[in-house]
C-alpha cells in the first residue's frame, strides 16, 4: 500500500482543502482534514457513514463554512461559505439527495441548472434539452418527462448531468451510484474519465469500493473526521481500504455460518408458488439457515419477495411456515404467518421520514406494547432502546427522525423490527446493505446472522456477490422469473454467482459443472 505525500502548490492545483475542522455542538465532524485534486485526476474519498465526507464536500462546495482551514479551487480562495462563488470560481455538484424539482420537466430542471450564458430562450428549450441529452449519452431520458416520473437510477443520471451543464473545472461526486446498476455505472464512468481526460478535476466519494478502485487515480481515507491520509488508487487492495475505514481487517466482516443438514428443521416450505412476473418457485429454507438470491435485475426476485410478504397476491402455489398455510392475500397475513418484509426502498417503502427512531422501530409491533387496547409508551422506549444498543444504532435521540440518519441507520431502524417481534420465522431483507457504510454493513450481516441463530430463515436478495458468497449457506440465482441455480456453500464464490447469473439457462447438475470450473482454475 503506497501512500503518496507530495504537496503542490495550490496554484497548480484545481481543488485544494488545507486543514479543514469542523464542529457541530460536541460531535466533531472533521479535525485537520486535508484534501488535495489536481486537474485532470479522479480522487475518491472514502470512510464509513459519520466520517465526514459529506461535510467535506459541504465545505468544499460552500454550502458549510469550516471553523478551521482553507479552501482554493482553481488556485482562488473561497473565502465565504457561498455556493454560488464556488460556482463561480468553477465548481460544479452532485449531490446525493438529489436537488431536482420533481414537478417539472428534464428539459426544466437542466435549465434552472445551466449557468445563464447557456440557457436557450424559452421556446427553444425542448429541443436545447434534447441536444442535452443526447450530449451525454443520455437519449432514453424524454425532455418533457416529469422528474417525478423517473425511475431513482435515471435521476441520479440526471443529476451528474445538470452538474456537468455548465463546464466545470472541479466536480464534486456525492454517492452518484447508489441506486445505479452496472449499466448506468459503466456510463458514469465513462462519462467522468472523459471529462478527467479533458482536464477536469474529479472528486468522487462512494461506499461501493470496488466501484472506487475501479476509476480513481487516488483516495483519501476519512474514519471519525481524521484523515488516515491519501493513496495510489492502483497500490491499495480494498481488504486495506476496509481496514484503514473502520479499524479492524475485512475477515471479521462476516459472521461463521450455521451448519445446515437435511435434518435441520424446515421453517419456510415454497410448492410452485407463481405470480405475473415469476414462477413456479419452489424451494425450502431450513431453520438458522441464510439464503441468498441473485439474478440480473428485473428476472422476477423482487416480485417474489413481494410476493411472499403478501404484498402482491399469488396466481396459484403453496406456502408454508411452520407446516401451516400462509394467506398471501395481504401484507398483515403474512406476518401473524411469521414471515417479514425488509423492503428494498427503506425511504419509499419501509420508513416514516418524519417520525422518529421509536415510531419506525416499532410500526408492525404496536400490540406488544398495549395494554387493554392503550399503548404503553415506557415499555416501546425501553424495548427500543435495547435494539438501539443491540444494533450500534448511531442517534442523538430514539426521538431523532429518521429522516436525519444516515442510511445504515436509518437501515439499522428496519431491522430492529424482526428483533421486537419474536413470531417472526422468516425474513426477506431485500438489499439490506445497499447504500450502506462498511461498517454498518458488518452490523448488519451480525444482525441477521443474530435472527438465524434464533431459529428464523432468512432471505437475502442482494446485487453484491460478495456479500451473497461470503454470508449465505446457498444461493438461488433466478433467470426469467425461475430458479436456474441453486449454488450449495461449498462452491459459493463471486465467480460461480456471477457465472451463474450471466449464464442464465437452467442446468442439470450445477454441482457438476462448478466443480469443472474449479479444476479448470
Amino acid at each position: 500500500m503506497a501512500k503518496k505525500n507530495q504537496n503542490p502548490s495550490s496554484e497548480s492545483l484545481a481543488l485544494s482543502l488545507l486543514g479543514v475542522s469542523k464542529r457541530y455542538g460536541t460531535v466533531q465532524a472533521l479535525q485537520d482534514v486535508s484534501l488535495e485534486c489536481r486537474p485532470g485526476e479522479i480522487h475518491a474519498v472514502v470512510g464509513e457513514n459519520g466520517s465526514g465526507k459529506s461535510t467535506l464536500l459541504g465545505i468544499a462546495s460552500g454550502f458549510v463554512e469550516p471553523d478551521e482551514g482553507t479552501v482554493h479551487i482553481m488556485g482562488k480562495p473561497l473565502e465565504t461559505d457561498s455556493p454560488a462563488r464556488a460556482r463561480e470560481l468553477g465548481l460544479g455538484m452532485a449531490y446525493q439527495e438529489i436537488s431536482q424539482v420533481a414537478m417539472m420537466t428534464v428539459a426544466e430542471n437542466l435549465y434552472l441548472s445551466a449557468a445563464k450564458k447557456y440557457r436557450p430562450t424559452y421556446w427553444k428549450l425542448k429541443d436545447w434539452a434534447i441536444q442535452i441529452l443526447a450530449r451525454f449519452e443520455l437519449d432514453d431520458l424524454f425532455a418533457e418527462a416529469p422528474v417525478w416520473s423517473l425511475a431513482l437510477a435515471e435521476r441520479q443520471l440526471l443529476e451528474v448531468a445538470k452538474a456537468l451543464l455548465s463546464d466545470p473545472k472541479v466536480l464534486l461526486l456525492d454517492e452518484p451510484t447508489t441506486a445505479m446498476g452496472p449499466a448506468e455505472v459503466e456510463w458514469l464512468h465513462r462519462t467522468i474519465k472523459e471529462h478527467a481526460q479533458r482536464g477536469v478535476a474529479v472528486v468522487y466519494v462512494s461506499h461501493r469500493l470496488p466501484e472506487v478502485l475501479d476509476v480513481a487515480d487516488r483516495l483519501t481515507v476519512l474514519r471519525d473526521g481524521k484523515s488516515q491520509g491519501t493513496y495510489d488508487a492502483r497500490k491499495v487492495s480494498e481488504s486495506e481500504l476496509v481496514e484503514l475505514m473502520i479499524g479492524r481487517p475485512l475477515e471479521s466482516a462476516f459472521p461463521p455460518r450455521i451448519e445446515i443438514s437435511e435434518e435441520t428443521e424446515v421453517v419456510l416450505s415454497v410448492a410452485d408458488l407463481h405470480g405475473e412476473f415469476f414462477g413456479p418457485v419452489t424451494f425450502e429454507a431450513r431453520k438458522g439457515e441464510i439464503i441468498g438470491v441473485a439474478g440480473v435485475e428485473g428476472n422476477g426476485q423482487g416480485d417474489l419477495f413481494w410476493t411472499l410478504s403478501g404484498t402482491i397476491p399469488p396466481k396459484g402455489g403453496i406456502v408454508q411456515v411452520d407446516e401451516k398455510h400462509v394467506n398471501l392475500t395481504s401484507p398483515t397475513g403474512a406476518l401473524r404467518s411469521g414471515i417479514m418484509l425488509l423492503a428494498g426502498d427503506r425511504k419509499r417503502d419501509a420508513l416514516f421520514l418524519v417520525l422518529g427512531v421509536t415510531n419506525n422501530a416499532s410500526v408492525q409491533v404496536l400490540n406488544k406494547f398495549s395494554r387493554a387496547g392503550w399503548l404503553v409508551p415506557s415499555l416501546e422506549r425501553k424495548s427500543v432502546a435495547k435494539m438501539a444498543e443491540q444494533l450500534k444504532l448511531r442517534t442523538p435521540s430514539l426521538e431523532q427522525p429518521v429522516s436525519f440518519l444516515s442510511g445504515g441507520n436509518q437501515q439499522k431502524v428496519v431491522m430492529a423490527r424482526p428483533f421486537l417481534l419474536e413470531t417472526v420465522r422468516v425474513i426477506l431483507a431485500d438489499e439490506p446493505t445497499q447504500g450502506v457504510d462498511v461498517a454498518s454493513r458488518f452490523d448488519i450481516y451480525e444482525a441477521l446472522h443474530t435472527k438465524a441463530k434464533q431459529g428464523a430463515a432468512v432471505i437475502v436478495k442482494s446485487s453484491d456477490p460478495i456479500e451473497l458468497s461470503s454470508l449465505c449457506n446457498r444461493v438461488f440465482v433466478i433467470s426469467r422469473g425461475q430458479i436456474v441455480h441453486d449454488i450449495p456453500q461449498e462452491h459459493l464464490s463471486e465467480r460461480t454467482i456471477i457465472e451463474a447469473m450471466v449464464g442464465g439457462a437452467k442446468l442439470g447438475n450445477v454441482e457438476e459443472q462448478f466443480t469443472v470450473h474449479e479444476r479448470e482454475d
